[in-house]
């Protein structure tokens, strides 16, 4: 019998500059799938997917981002910094029972 896998969903004050963003995102899940963990991460799941173009793709982008984390176990901050997209993760997380905690908490226990 096969374990489940524990989603974590990953959240940072990404730089507003997507190479930068994708590069750190790709950097925090590697860590995460080192440790045995199913990384859910919005920056590299919808990159290239929703057009910058399209007039409604902020909005898609973050009601698909809710619906990932609503569906994850752990909810990982990353990074030193924090911002208004990191505290609405938080409050969703919170609400919808997902366990908050930072990548240097969650990597602290295995």
């Amino acid at each position: 019998m096969s374990r489940t896998i524990p989603r974590a969903y990953v959240t940072a004050a990404w730089s507003k500059n997507r190479v930068e963003a994708e590069d750190e995102a790709r950097k925090y899940c590697a860590e995460l799938v080192k440790a045995g963990y199913l990384p859910l991460c919005p920056v590299l799941a919808f990159s290239g997917i929703i057009s910058d173009e399209d007039p409604d793709g902020d909005k898609k982008r973050r009601e698909m981002s809710e619906d990932l984390l609503r569906r994850a176990r752990f909810l990982v901050i990353c990074g030193k910094r924090s911002n208004e997209d990191v505290k609405e993760d938080v409050s969703i997380a919170k609400r919808a029972k997902v366990i908050p905690t930072t990548l240097d908490g969650l990597l602290a226990y295995q």
